[in-house]
Parts: structure tokens; C-alpha cells; sequence
């Protein structure tokens, strides 16, 4: 409380001097001890508590100091000390007017001396003028010539010693020497006082003199603050001439201006000043002025009474060898990244004592990993680094060329380099590693495109075969079972057999051909998906009467449907032909590899408007490492000539192709011995009815 007192007081008169501070707040402190003194001699009087009772004095009193403390917060601190020559009003109340006195006049001449003694020490301290000294003692003076007028003693007053009652010293005498001591106090005091301005004064010549050919520009600024001390702005004091060239402005247009109306004339807006000097702790900061092509560096010096000198230096010079350098760094770099090479240099000992290396290099490399560590330390295997030191002695013993390849670890995943190291002199070599990750991946695929390519056509080969077989199997069986039919040689029942095997040759020969004849349109990219409404039930019931009635006294196969939805008029949109294809080459996949058991097919409904097919039978199975060729074209598990299961191998590829048209993918779970499952999962919409609710 007593310091927002304090700082309330000072803020009142705008002042940062110590002794000033001093003055006022012993001023404030004088003042209200004089009131309240007053203040409780009166309420005493008044309550007739008080002894010596004199209401006139104690009025006095309150009137003196409270003049006092209306001239100081009002007026002016001057007029406040000013008052107190009248002082001697408050002893004449006291002591020496008959109707009021407190003690009969002889009696209290010493008590209006020892009143108005102090005072010397009150204008000592808070007067500035000598002539107040001089006055309050002409004023002293008069009014102890008049209380001994009136006590009737003006016999006594050119003697040393007087007597009233008692005995003491001249007061005349005793007024005149604390006068003297205080005028000479006075006097060393201002002796001193001018003596320091005196050196204040050269300082301050040095000092303007000093920022005068300063050859930084100079600004002393000073923050400005509201009652509560908030900085509300700055106010710019001086600027040197190196400034004005500087910044081509005139002192006439900078001096005790606010920045605000001059910073945005001066810096445009360069900078935000008010977060700089108000709000920034820091002491340093640099900016670009555009209208005048300078880069400005700026130090700032903040001193204990609000002030801030600024220090403005030209670093456009050197801002710009810093820029032609970046753009020579730049202008180097990319020179360097043209050449697809990592550079370093090895000493003898394997240390490496320089590199550089492209920017965008995948291998990200940093100065403190790599210069002065040993090439045992950067992460290479202890026998490539040993290898690579060999090759360094080599290099520096024989000066030949040495190549190394090798591969490190580089963000997760593995990268080929090829190093070439030459000598460079008697102690380092030259080291050029070179990133052939993409070199090396680029041989890596086109041998596995050379053992693609290899891969297919030794399918082709075979699949040309077996559709060579696989063609002349059913057409023979159709052309020497035609023969057989017009021979007079065989009865009917035979014949009738005979129209049977060519029928079932021919279906052979027509799958065949289709096949052949989806391949090519899948080749020409020129098959298009036609959605329209797909009864399914009514589709699986067709296919599983296709296949039973084939079945019949073939194999001992059992087919099953499983249709998750039992309504026969079940539909969805889709492309029922590709679809019902789809199933019949999945279905007769399932008959082909299975000897006995079943093959069971169907859909299970799935959210998100998803159905999902299926096919399973318990045939001979697929081993793991088979389920991914299976979806080859031309790929089949038994590729011979002559071999178990007929078929060209294009079956399960066209069905992965037309899965796919529908949006969906064929994958298969199965292993060898226990059968296979195919499903796919494809969306849909359903068929809309042609029922409407009306209310």
C-alpha cells in the first residue's frame, strides 16, 4: 500500500530525479504529519481535553499546512515551500498574543524561537533559493522583536544573557547563528552542487560531442507513461547527424516529436516499433527499408529513466557480400547436384577430413556424423571397413584407382553405392560414392522382366500345346464318331451313344472357343459392363440343373446351393451374363478338381448393399505357394502336355477380369487336400417395386 502511495505521489509530478523523488514524498510526509498534528489539537480543544487549549493556533495550524498541501498537488511544489514564511503566525497565537497565548509573554519567548528554528532545516532541504533563508529570518527576527515588545523586555536585547523566571542565552543571538550555520550549509552545499554540474556539464559536452561524430546513427527515445506507469508512447529526444544522413530527415522534423507521427514517415513499415521498444525484451533487432535500399542493424540501450537510445547501423555493405555469397552457394550447390556423386576426402588414417553431397540426397548426412569420425565409426561393417582402409593404402601407395560396392540402411530400407577412391596427395585420397540403388533396381527388373517374359512364353508354349490337344481331342471324337454313325456296322442304341459323345465333345470344342473368344476381347479392352435386373435364385437353380444333368453317371459329386435370400423372385442390378459366366467357369472348376464329395455354391448378403458369391468344393486343393498363379493367364497347376485335368488355363483369369468389371476381386482360400473357396464380394442395388404407398 505505502509503495502505490509513493508511486501515486511521484507520478503526479512527472519527475525521475532521485533527489527530486526525495523532496516530494519528504514534503508530502511533512505536510500531512501537520495536518494531523493540527487536526488533534483542534477535536482536543474541542472536547476540552486539552490542557493548554488555544483554538485560534490550532486553526492556524490546519489553515498553514492545508494552504501547504493545495499549493503542492495544485499548484506548484514552489508555492507549497513559499507558505511556510508565514510560519511565525502560529507562535503569535501560541504565545504571544495576550487574549490567546498559552504562557504569559515573558515566559515564552523561547518557545516562538525553538518554533521557529526548525524551519532554517525546512528551507535548507526543500527550498532551492538562498533568499528564503534570508527572508524567513527577516521574519523570525521581526516577530521576536515584537513578542518582546510585548513581553516588555526590550531593555535586554543587546545583552547575552536575559531573564525571565529563568535564565537563557539571547534569542536574537541564538537565531542569528542558526541562520548563519544554515546559510553556510547552504552555501557548501550549492558550492558542490555547482561544482558536480560543472562536471556534469563537460561530461555532457564529451558525451554530445562523442554522439555528435558518432558513425552510427543516434536516436534517444524515451516512454512515455500513463498515471498507472503503462508506456503508452514513445517521444523521440535527439538524433545525431549521422542518423539524419542516414535516414535523410532533419532534427528539426525528429526533436521532441512522438515516434508515431515519425517512425512511419521515417521507416514506413519496416518494423513494428511499438512491439520493439514497448513489448520486446530484446536489444537487438535488424530490418529492411525498402525506400531507401538499406539493411539497418539496431541496438538498443535501455537506461533506468524511461530513456532508450537506439544505435542505427548501416549494414547494407556487408548485407549484401552476405546475399552475393548465398547466391554463389546456390549458384555452386547446384552445379554440385548436377553430378549424381557424394565427395569425401579420407586422410591415411581412414578419418574423413571434408565432403559434399547433394541436397536432395536420399542419404541424409550431417557435418558432426561424418567430419572427424573414422570410416569404422560411420556405420559401415567391420569387414567393409577394413576393406575400404586396404583400399586406401592402396590408393596412396600405388596411386591406382580402386572401386568398391556396397549397401547401407537409408530411411528403412536398403540403398546400393558404388565408391571410387584416388589419390589425392601423400596423405588423403578422394572418395566419389555414387548412388546406384537405381541402377541396380533397374538390372534387378529388367531380369525379372527377362525371366517374365521367359515365364510366358514357356506358357504360351504350353498353352499353344494343350490348345493344340485340347482342340484336336474333341474335334477328332466329333469326326470319328460322325463316321461311326453313318456305318451300317452299329445299331441304334450304339449310334445313340455315339450322337452323345459328339454332343459333349462339341460343348468341349464351344467352351474352348469361348474362352478364346472372352481372351480377346479382355486383349482389345472392348468388353462393357451392362447392368440390368438379375434374378440370382432363379440363376443358381439354372446353373445347378446345367450341372447336375452333366453330372449324371460321370463323377460321385454331390452340388449344393445355398442362397441366403429363399425368395424366388430375389433380384438385384447388375451384369447377370458376366455374373452367371463368372459362376459357371467357378462351378465347373470345382467339378474338374473334385473326384467325390461336393461342390456347394451361393451368396451371403453383406452391409453396405455387398453380396457376396462363393464356390466350394473338397477337391485335390491348392497349395499356398499356387494361389497367387492360379489367376495367371495360361497357368495351371499340371502345365504338361499330357496330364490329369484338361483345361487351357484361361478359366480363373477371365473370372479374376470380370470380378473386377463388377468391382469386386476373385481371391480363394484352400490348401492341398482339402478343397478350395472361391468368393468374391461385388455391389448392388436392388430391384425397385412397382407397389407405391399412396396414403
Amino acid at each position: 500500500m505505502l509503495e502505490a502511495i509513493t508511486k501515486s505521489i511521484i507520478s503526479h509530478y512527472h519527475t525521475d530525479t532521485k533527489s527530486d523523488i526525495l523532496k516530494i514524498i519528504g514534503i508530502h510526509a511533512f505536510i500531512l504529519f501537520g495536518l494531523i498534528f493540527g487536526l488533534t489539537m483542534f477535536f482536543l480543544d474541542l472536547t476540552g481535553n486539552s490542557m493548554n487549549a488555544c483554538l485560534p493556533g490550532d486553526i492556524s495550524i490546519i489553515i498553514l499546512f492545508g494552504l501547504a498541501f493545495y499549493g503542492l498537488r495544485y499548484v506548484e511544489f514552489k508555492w507549497a515551500t513559499n507558505i511556510f514564511l508565514l510560519m511565525p503566525v502560529i507562535p503569535y497565537f501560541f504565545f504571544i498574543s495576550h487574549p490567546f497565548a498559552i504562557i504569559p509573554s515573558h515566559q515564552s519567548i523561547s518557545n516562538t524561537l525553538w518554533t521557529l528554528i526548525p524551519f532554517f532545516l525546512f528551507f535548507l532541504i526543500f527550498s532551492d533559493k538562498k533568499w528564503n533563508l534570508l527572508i524567513f529570518y527577516g521574519i523570525s527576527v521581526l516577530t521576536l522583536l515584537f513578542h518582546t515588545y510585548q513581553a516588555g523586555m526590550t531593555d535586554w536585547l543587546f545583552q547575552y544573557r536575559w531573564e525571565a523566571d529563568s535564565h537563557f542565552i539571547n534569542p536574537f543571538l541564538i537565531l542569528t547563528i542558526h541562520f548563519l550555520v544554515a546559510l553556510l550549509i547552504s552555501w557548501r552545499f550549492q558550492y558542490k552542487i555547482d561544482e558536480l554540474a560543472g562536471k556534469v556539464e563537460n561530461i555532457e559536452q564529451v558525451i554530445n560531442q562523442t554522439v555528435r561524430n558518432l558513425p552510427q546513427g543516434m536516436m534517444l527515445l524515451e516512454t512515455v507513461r500513463d498515471e498507472f506507469g503503462t508506456p503508452t508512447h514513445l517521444k523521440i529526444c535527439r538524433t545525431n547527424l549521422a542518423f539524419e544522413r542516414l535516414f535523410k530527415i532533419t532534427s528539426r522534423e525528429l526533436k521532441d516529436q512522438s515516434a508515431d507521427d515519425v517512425f512511419p514517415k521515417v521507416f514506413r513499415s519496416s518494423f513494428d516499433w511499438n512491439k520493439e521498444y514497448l513489448k520486446s525484451p530484446r536489444n537487438h533487432f535488424s530490418f529492411y527499408l525498402e525506400r531507401l535500399n538499406k539493411y539497418i542493424e539496431v541496438d538498443n540501450i535501455k537506461l533506468s529513466n524511461n530513456q532508450i537510445i537506439s544505435l542505427f547501423i548501416d549494414n547494407t555493405t556487408k548485407q549484401n557480400q552476405i546475399n552475393e555469397l548465398k547466391e554463389n552457394k546456390i549458384r555452386y550447390q547446384v552445379l554440385l547436384e548436377a553430378i549424381p556423386d557424394l565427395f569425401f576426402i579420407i586422410d591415411k588414417d581412414g578419418i574423413y577430413v571434408d565432403f559434399v553431397f547433394k541436397a536432395s540426397e536420399s542419404l541424409k548426412i550431417k557435418p558432426d556424423d561424418i567430419i572427424g569420425n573414422s570410416i569404422f565409426e560411420v556405420g559401415f561393417s567391420e569387414k567393409m571397413s577394413a576393406k575400404i582402409y586396404q583400399c586406401i593404402q592402396n590408393c596412396i601407395e600405388f596411386d591406382s584407382i580402386e572401386t568398391i560396392e556396397y549397401a547401407l540402411e537409408v530411411e528403412g530400407s536398403s540403398a546400393m553405392f558404388e565408391m571410387r577412391l584416388a589419390r589425392l596427395n601423400s596423405n588423403s585420397v578422394v572418395s566419389l560414392a555414387r548412388d546406384i540403388t537405381t541402377r541396380k533396381m533397374a538390372e534387378l527388373k529388367m531380369e525379372e522382366a527377362k525371366n517374365k517374359a521367359e515365364e510366358a512364353d514357356r506358357l504360351k508354349t504350353a498353352f499353344l500345346a494343350n490348345i493344340s490337344h485340347e482342340i484336336r481331342t474333341p474335334m477328332n471324337a466329333i469326326i470319328g464318331f460322325s463316321k461311326m454313325l453313318v456305318s451300317p456296322e452299329f445299331d441304334d442304341e450304339e449310334k445313340s451313344k455315339f450322337v452323345e459323345i459328339v454332343i459333349n465333345n462339341g460343348k468341349l470344342l464351344l467352351a474352348l472357343i469361348n474362352d478364346m473368344i472372352s481372351l480377346s476381347k479382355i486383349e482389345s479392352n472392348t468388353l462393357v459392363v451392362k447392368k440390368s435386373l438379375c434374378r440370382v435364385n432363379d440363376m443358381l437353380v439354372t446353373l445347378y440343373k446345367e450341372f447336375t444333368y452333366d453330372l449324371e453317371e460321370k463323377k460321385d459329386i454331390r452340388l449344393k446351393v445355398n442362397c441366403e435370400n429363399t425368395n424366388p423372385k430375389f433380384a438385384i442390378i447388375t451384369d447377370s451374363i458376366l455374373l452367371q459366366s463368372i459362376l459357371q467357369k467357378l462351378v465347373d472348376n470345382g467339378i474338374k478338381f473334385t473326384e467325390q464329395g461336393e461342390v456347394e455354391f451361393g451368396y451371403r448378403l453383406q452391409e453396405s448393399n455387398h453380396i457376396e458369391f462363393f464356390v466350394r468344393d473338397t477337391g485335390i486343393g491348392i497349395s499356398e505357394n499356387d494361389q497367387e498363379r492360379i489367376f495367371e493367364r495360361f497357368h495351371q497347376l499340371d502345365n504338361r502336355t499330357i496330364r490329369a485335368y484338361e483345361g487351357t488355363g484361361l478359366g480363373l483369369s477371365i473370372a479374376q477380369h470380370y470380378v473386377r468389371l463388377l468391382g469386386g476381386k476373385l481371391s480363394v482360400k484352400s490348401s492341398l487336400g482339402a478343397g478350395a473357396t472361391f468368393y468374391f464380394s461385388i455391389p448392388y442395388s436392388r430391384e425397385e417395386s412397382p407397389l407405391k404407398i399412396v396414403r
